[in-house]
């Protein structure tokens, strides 16, 4: 994996623009929620069918998860914090949120502070450097996230500290298929997301298996992922054709296969 151009800062930063935050509800998500959408039908999914999507996607990883009300959950790289209340909503387990954003935890406490029964609370951190014992959790998620951690290798590994024996890891991921990446791909993807080129499917399988994870499932979500581009250029082109043009080019460099999306389901061993 080449090293990042970029560093936890410049992410900071960008995560920390409440204005940014605003104008991708305004057609992404409402509650703010920024990850992608899994289609039951790539064919005919319309712009309505993105958000209902982006639900069916946490319901599939929440279902492959075996999260109950006796887990303690981390979640990597948690936003607006809609997941892990979501996570203890349905299941009653205890969920800590950590994100690298000032703006994105105080949204999520101030979100959590409506559901005072919930066992959830979000601390601001690094994924490189979690504040945590050994073995401290059930579970592990994260929910397109991780490309924006630019030392990957240290927070997975963190991830797996803190998980006990036969903890789970699950988490969807951003990759990059080819070696070298176009100078347009590098302009309107990595560049305007701030990352560098990733691991291929196979590179990130390898390097969980090498920090002591077992792959319990891999699942190629690329077809996905472009499809999800294709609907929120529609949804962004009316109040915003900057951004709708930069999510049209993105689809572009996906179906040249020079990004990709995956799901990683795996086991501490």
């Amino acid at each position: 994996m080449k090293e990042s151009a970029f560093t936890e800062a410049d992410t900071e930063a960008l995560f920390d623009d409440r204005e940014r935050d605003q104008r991708f509800r305004s057609f992404w998500h409402p509650d703010g929620s920024l990850h992608w959408g899994y289609f039951e039908n790539l064919a005919d999914a319309r712009p309505e069918d993105f958000a209902p999507a982006c639900d069916r996607w946490d319901k599939y990883m929440l279902e492959q998860s075996g999260i109950t009300a006796e887990s303690r959950v981390l979640e990597i790289a948690c936003g607006n914090g809609n997941a892990a209340i979501w996570l203890a909503q349905q299941t009653g387990c205890e969920v800590v949120g950590i994100d690298i954003s000032s703006s994105y935890i105080d949204n999520a406490r101030s979100k959590a502070s409506n559901f005072p029964s919930l066992r959830v609370t979000f601390q601001k951190e690094s994924a490189t450097n979690l504040p945590f014992e050994n073995g401290s959790f059930t579970h592990a998620w994260s929910q397109g996230a991780l490309y924006h951690i630019h030392e990957l290798n240290t927070a997975l590994a963190e991830a797996h500290r803190v998980l006990g024996s036969g903890g789970i890891f699950l988490f969807d991921d951003l990759t990059t298929p080819v070696e070298e990446v176009s100078e347009t791909s590098r302009k309107y993807v990595y560049d305007r997301l701030l990352f560098s080129p990733t691991f291929s499917l196979k590179e990130y399988a390898e390097t969980l298996t090498q920090l002591g994870f077992r792959v319990l499932q891999q699942k190629d979500m690329s077809k996905h992922l472009e499809k999800s581009y294709e609907l929120v250029h529609e949804l962004a082109r009316e109040e915003y054709a900057d951004m709708s043009a930069a999510f049209k080019k993105t689809q572009e460099v996906i179906a040249s296969n020079e990004l990709g999306w995956c799901f990683f389901l795996c086991e501490k061993v």
